[in-house]
């Protein structure tokens, strides 16, 4: 049975600074998520991780429960499970959306002040899922290294 599981919890500060974290776990979820067919996205703002997952029941169960353990987490929330007849993420292996006007635009549309996505009821809940899915993943083309104005920077997420 396809279901779709979604969590937010709050970052716990360790000695690792956020991109760090952010980096490990996107590289830990895209390759676990690949072999055991898990789609998903993760946003992370004001010290709020959000994670929709999206796979067979079994499999879920067994990724949230090593998350529910993982040191960087602390107050997970787990929203109650749908089940789905689709994968909606079925594009990515584990989709981040970086930081964006857009999102905080829809939560302050809907009454809260920052990024509280505990706070959202179902209705909500699904704008919110909906936004994630549409926004674009950031594209940032390697530039050649030549010059000082062009480094060839590019952002791993």
């Amino acid at each position: 049975m396809l279901i779709q599981l979604c969590y937010a919890s709050s970052r716990v500060e360790s000695g690792n600074d956020l991109l760090q974290d952010l980096s490990d776990i996107l590289a830990t979820a895209r390759s676990f998520n690949q072999a055991h067919d898990i789609y998903g996205v993760l946003y992370y703002a004001e010290g709020i991780y959000f994670q929709c997952l999206e796979g067979e029941k079994q499999q879920l169960e067994g990724l949230f429960s090593k998350i529910s353990q993982d040191a960087r987490h602390h107050q997970i929330q787990r929203f109650p499970d749908h089940r789905i007849e689709q994968i909606h993420f079925k594009k990515w292996s584990m989709k981040y959306v970086n930081q964006h006007g857009k999102i905080s635009r829809l939560f302050k549309a809907i009454g809260l002040e920052k990024f509280q996505p505990h706070q959202l009821h179902a209705e909500q809940m699904s704008k919110f899922l909906r936004l994630l899915l549409k926004m674009e993943e950031a594209r940032h083309e390697v530039q050649p290294r030549t010059g000082l104005t062009k480094r060839g920077y590019q952002n791993y997420f």
